[in-house]
């Protein structure tokens, strides 16, 4: 079971003028069948202070993490997930079908690596991210908690190139936000 932390942007650079709340709800929503087919354990919101998603995270039945700012938020999420593997989504993107199949697989066939590392890229929104799937940006990354808390503190991008996953997920996270 993976602990998840949804990781939310204070002032995302892509969409300035969406509601963050009603964002996470959906994010949240795209994850309620991993969690019932027991892919996903406790799962934690990471996000800014004072921006209305206690509402949202009180209703979904999950901790929130308050921060001034991503890099305490993250850190702290990590600091409190319960499980020794984590599943960190940027919030505002959910991913596609087969993500619990191949999750899971993923899961299984490495239990007893402790270095193992995925990560979860976004679905291909320009020609050349068509063309070159690798230029798609990370929305979502499952590596081991104590992996993730000891690369060097950062944001949601800087943490996934730090830890540098060898596997790449061939299913992807749609934008939802």
């Amino acid at each position: 079971m993976l602990s998840t932390i949804v990781f939310c942007e204070d002032k995302p650079a892509d969409r300035p003028g969406r509601d963050l709340a009603e964002v996470l709800a959906r994010t949240l929503a795209s994850l309620v069948t991993a969690k019932v087919e027991g892919l996903l354990g406790d799962v934690r919101i990471a996000g800014p202070a004072e921006k209305g998603l206690g509402v949202v995270a009180n209703h979904a039945g999950c901790t929130l993490v308050e921060a001034e700012n991503e890099v305490a938020w993250l850190h702290l999420a990590l600091q409190a997930a319960r499980g020794a593997d984590v599943f960190l989504l940027s919030c505002g993107r959910a991913p596609e079908a087969g993500f619990i199949e191949e999750a899971g697989d993923f899961l299984a066939k490495n239990t007893k690596d402790k270095s193992r590392a995925a990560c979860l890229r976004a679905a291909p929104e320009s020609f050349l991210e068509r063309v070159f799937l690798s230029l798609a940006p990370v929305a979502g990354l499952i590596a081991s908690r104590d992996r993730m808390l000891g690369a060097p503190r950062g944001g949601f991008a800087k943490l996934a190139r730090c830890i540098g996953p060898a596997a790449t997920f061939r299913t992807r996270a749609r934008r939802i936000g």
